[in-house]
């Protein structure tokens, strides 16, 4: 596991806190990465979803 120095939306952290029931910060992140992860689909591999939105507007 690597020790990385981030920025975190306060709120988007104790609203995933508080939905997940986890009670710190690192689980809070481990476990929105792993969700976010387990739920790409391949067109999110092919065409990341940044890219898509920014192409939309």
């Amino acid at each position: 596991m690597a020790i990385t120095r981030i920025y975190l939306d306060d709120d988007a952290l104790r609203r995933t806190m508080t939905i997940s029931g986890v009670h710190t910060e690192q689980d809070a992140v481990n476990l929105a990465l792993r969700f976010f992860s387990m739920h790409a689909t391949a067109a999110d591999l092919e065409h990341p979803i940044h890219t898509r939105t920014a192409n939309a507007s």
